[in-house]
């Protein structure tokens, strides 16, 4: 107590120099200051009840600010929960409004792929009731006489769509190894956007080109050279040079579907890891080695799931076969032959059709079937892709 007597009365001391000798004034808040520790050490020796009452008003008032700040404080907290309460409210509220959109948006899609199916089903239950499974193998169309057949215009689809596979794919894997493995790093952005692009273009426009640059093209040259060669041996690439028919078709459609095989090949080659790569080249295999050997069976399930997606984008093709095919109902025995498909006959002939319950009837069970055809086949392909690219396919394959 003693040392804090001599400190008080030295700062005291002080302060007095500084006002009389320097001419220093001290701030009021100070000078408050120094009086309330002078009081306070001078009654430090005194007993509670003699003590100066500015100590113990001093005392009250530190009370009532002390209990003041706590109310304050307990104010503040009570807000500030009510605020958090407020927002996280305001926050489920928003999250239940998007989530229900989203749910919306997804229920949108089964339900509209519901209704066209149970809409095909409906108005095809006529032609369903009445021909059963026969219909499938009846090659008779005959709307005059109320019979009608698929048969015809099955094979003629799967004849257009196994033609485009043939000429596609080869051209479709050499080119997906030429850009993820041989090609400049500078010429593939390239080409991949050329790729893109060629996927985009109507299918309208590929049936002018076939008109304008191919059907002259295998009726001038191709037709007649594959009639006197391998037509010597085999009658199947023997008939009428018209160029139309299920070739030109066949050729169009396959321009169609190397795009999107391609696409998918390359990007399964290019997910094969590069540890195995480099394993093969520490092995001493050289590069041709390496791709055929090594990175070919590590990507084929990927290529089949490209080729069955493809066969979905070709089995559907529509315009440029009307075009092109020759729109003829006839099972073909030639690869020069004309033929018809379903998706050509629907769009040539289905306008008139709803004339005849019947007769649209089954024209509507032609696109059933063609409908069951590309669903079972594309799920069959992204599943094998899916299982490849561990679930990071995205895209979408339609038929125009």
């Amino acid at each position: 107590m003693n040392k804090e007597h001599h400190g008080a009365v030295r700062t005291n001391r002080t302060a007095l120099f500084l006002e009389r000798v320097m001419g220093v004034a001290m701030e009021p808040e100070t000078r408050a200051q120094q009086e309330a520790g002078q009081i306070l050490v001078e009654n430090a020796t005194l007993p509670l009840s003699t003590a100066s009452p500015r100590i113990l008003s001093t005392d009250s008032e530190g009370k009532s600010r002390s209990s003041e700040g706590e109310s304050l404080h307990s104010d503040g907290k009570s807000v500030l929960k009510n605020l958090r309460e407020t927002s996280q409210a305001r926050i489920h509220r928003s999250e239940r409004l998007f989530q229900g959109t989203l749910r919306v948006g997804g229920f949108f899609v089964l339900a509209l792929f519901a209704t066209v199916l149970g809409v095909s089903i409906v108005e095809a239950w006529p032609s369903i009731s009445k021909f059963g499974w026969s219909f499938l193998w009846t090659s008779t169309w005959n709307p005059h006489r109320q019979i009608f057949g698929a048969w015809t215009y099955i094979v003629g689809t799967f004849w257009v769509t196994g033609i485009a596979l043939l000429f596609a794919i080869p051209i479709a894997i050499l080119s997906s190894l030429f850009l993820s493995d041989y090609s400049p790093k500078w010429l593939v952005g390239g080409v991949s956007t050329l790729m893109e692009m060629l996927a985009g273009i109507p299918s309208i426009v590929f049936g002018a080109f076939g008109i304008i640059f191919m059907v002259p093209l295998l009726r001038d040259h191709v037709e007649p050279f594959l009639a006197n060669t391998l037509g010597k041996h085999w009658d199947f690439f023997n008939g009428d040079s018209m160029g139309y028919g299920i070739l030109a078709a066949g050729l169009v459609v396959g321009i169609m579907v190397i795009p999107l095989v391609a696409t998918v090949t390359r990007d399964s080659l290019v997910m094969v890891p590069r540890e195995t790569v480099e394993a093969s080249y520490a092995l001493g295999s050289t590069k041709a080695e390496m791709v055929f050997f090594v990175k070919l069976p590590a990507v084929v399930p990927g290529i089949i799931g490209s080729v069955i997606l493809g066969f979905g984008r070709a089995i559907g093709e529509t315009m440029a076969v009307l075009l092109l095919i020759g729109n003829q109902a006839s099972i073909p025995t030639s690869i020069q032959d004309v033929g018809y498909t379903i998706s050509s006959l629907l769009a040539n002939t289905f306008t008139y059709a709803v004339i005849d319950p019947l007769y649209a009837a089954a024209e509507i069970e032609l696109g059933l079937i063609l409908l069951v055809i590309s669903l079972v086949v594309n799920t069959l392909g992204r599943e094998l892709l899916m299982k490849l690219m561990g679930g990071r396919l995205a895209g979408s394959v339609g038929g125009g």
